[in-house]
Order: C-alpha cells, then sequence, then structure tokens
C-alpha cells in the first residue's frame, strides 16, 4: 500500500480504478462496509484500490478550536485502512485551496484523468468541494458522461440508532463506552507514545505509562478499567487514570492518560501502545495527601481487578 501527501503528488496510474472518499473517522462500521465494498469491487474488475481522505479534516480547519474532537488520530486510521489491502490511500491537505476547488473540476481532472476512474463507493450524505456541491447527484451526472458507476451504501444502525462517528462521539462523552464500541465494531482504543511523567507514581508503589492526551479529549475525566497491548501483540491489564489528576501531585494541566500494569514491570517509554477502555470506575477526584490518595487507588484497583475477574493480588 503507497500513501500519496498532497493533491499535486497524484500521478497518472496505468489502471482503471475503484475509489472511496471521506474523513473515516473512526473506521467504525459503516466505513468498514465502504471499504469491504471498495475492495471486493476491485478484486472482481482488477481494479486498483484507491481511497482518498483528507488532513486536516475539513472541519478541523474550517472551525479551528471548536471542531469535532477526532475519534482516531491519522497514523491509527491509516493502521485500520491497511488491513483493506488498498493500492493507495491519498491524503490531500485540506486548506483555501482546496476548500475553493470546484467539485466537477476535482472529478474531472483528478479522478478521471489521473486516477482513470471506474467505480466510486461512497455513503449517502457525501459531500465535498466549494460550498460542498460535490454530490452523489454531481458524480451521477458525471458518470453518465464520462462512464463510471456511483455505488451508494446505505447507512447501517444499531439500536436503532444510525452508526456515524457524530454517534460515537455523543456516545463517548456520555461515557457509554459499550454502544460507541458496538459501532466500531471493536473495544474502543486510545493509541500513543509513552511520555515521562513526573515519576510520582513510582514512589507511592503505582508506576504509570502516560500518554498526553488532546484536551477536549472525548471520554470524561475519571478512573478506567483498561487492557493494553504492546511490543505488536502483548496484552496486559490495568487501571488507567484519564484527566489533569486535580490533586496536590498536580504539577501541570496537561491532559493525561496514565496506565498502572498489574503485577508487570515494563519500561514503555518512547513505545507506542494501544490502550482498550473497558469501563468507567469513578470520576476524577482531589485528594488532600499521599496517603489519601494511595487509599483510594487501592480501593480502585480490587474494583478493576474484580471487574476483569482477577482473584490473585
Amino acid at each position: 500500500m503507497k500513501i500519496v501527501r498532497g493533491i499535486h503528488n497524484i500521478k497518472e496510474i496505468n489502471s482503471h480504478s475503484v475509489i472511496t472518499i471521506g474523513n473515516f473517522d473512526g473506521i467504525h462500521l459503516g466505513h468498514q462496509e465502504l471499504f469491504l465494498n471498495t475492495y471486493q469491487i476491485g478484486q472482481k474488475y482488477k481494479l486498483s484500490t484507491v481511497i482518498i481522505l483528507f488532513e486536516p479534516q475539513p472541519l478541523e480547519f474550517l472551525k479551528k478550536n471548536n471542531a469535532p474532537v477526532r475519534i482516531t488520530k491519522f497514523r491509527e486510521k491509516v493502521k485500520r485502512i491497511a488491513f483493506y489491502n488498498f493500492d493507495k490511500i491519498i491524503c490531500i491537505r485540506f486548506n483555501k485551496s482546496f476548500q475553493s476547488l470546484n467539485a466537477e473540476d476535482f472529478i474531472i481532472n483528478i479522478l478521471i484523468n489521473k486516477l482513470h476512474l471506474k467505480f466510486i463507493v461512497l455513503g449517502d450524505d457525501f459531500r465535498f468541494g466549494f460550498q460542498r456541491n460535490g454530490n452523489i447527484d454531481l458524480l451521477k451526472k458525471l458518470g453518465n458522461k464520462y462512464q463510471f458507476q456511483v455505488i451508494k451504501i446505505k447507512p447501517l444502525y444499531k439500536n436503532n440508532t444510525k452508526i456515524s462517528s457524530t454517534n460515537i462521539r455523543k456516545a463517548l462523552s456520555e461515557n457509554n463506552i459499550k454502544l460507541a464500541s458496538l459501532f466500531l465494531g471493536r473495544r474502543f482504543s486510545i493509541s500513543g507514545k509513552v511520555i515521562h511523567g513526573n515519576a510520582i507514581g513510582k514512589t507511592i508503589n503505582y508506576p504509570t505509562a502516560n500518554i498526553r492526551l488532546n484536551k477536549n479529549f472525548l471520554l470524561t475525566n475519571g478512573v478506567y478499567a483498561v487492557r493494553i497491548k504492546y511490543d505488536l501483540n502483548k496484552h496486559a491489564i490495568g487501571i488507567s487514570n484519564i484527566g489533569i489528576r486535580p490533586s496536590i501531585l498536580n504539577t501541570q494541566k496537561n491532559k493525561l492518560l496514565e496506565v498502572y500494569l498489574f503485577n508487570l514491570e515494563l519500561d514503555l517509554y518512547g513505545k507506542y501502545i494501544e490502550v482498550f477502555i473497558y469501563k468507567k470506575i469513578r470520576n476524577e477526584k482531589f485528594f488532600v495527601s499521599i496517603k489519601e490518595l494511595k487509599k483510594q487507588i487501592f480501593k480502585d484497583v480490587l474494583k478493576v481487578k474484580k471487574y476483569f475477574k482477577i482473584h490473585k493480588s
């Protein structure tokens, strides 16, 4: 799979293609349906398979700090897309130039003339281009003229609710991790590089691995039962605090995810780990002393071990 960054780096390919376009934030079940259909069409007709996505996501460019918080970082998004064995990921920089680009010009100059489009697979709410005038109706009109087919995939529903990135964000903001995971088709997780903390956890016998989070991170601050994946495919169970640590131990206001692993000492600094979130145990609290903090952590650990049915200390 080749990653092409920037519209100016898109070269003419020597075969016809099947393409899907979108933000694909979260890579939820609806996105997976698009990917599967794109892959299957590519296999059936021996076409190049191409996925086009935008970085930053359009609303991040348009609304800046008021944009919806991401479910999936770019690195994680590419990793999950790679599972579908697309020939190319084209990552287009969304900026003023692209925002003002006429949708029809983009379809003709890029999708048809360079990528030799034969099929395009889209969700029913697809829009792009200047004033969002690039839609399925325009594509169908151009498809008749330039001889490509538009495949529209119906939205998926679970629990009578449409599976969408918006509804996943809503579920996570309400701590409904079970529903968000149902929509995602997998356990909700956070990936990131482990950074150095203030090492206070070690001094109270609860050493943690820390990941820096966006200040508007979707889950509310608190303590969670988690499982991590590290070193490609090794797993461990633990407890996590998400928040700013509003106690006497707090030295900065950056939001962190801190993970304490049960019965396991690992040096994870500098490594990428994936943290799977299972259940919220309690909200984040302020502690007036280290003694009170240690007492509460001990209770939290017992709760998480009970949740995971870990009976040994």
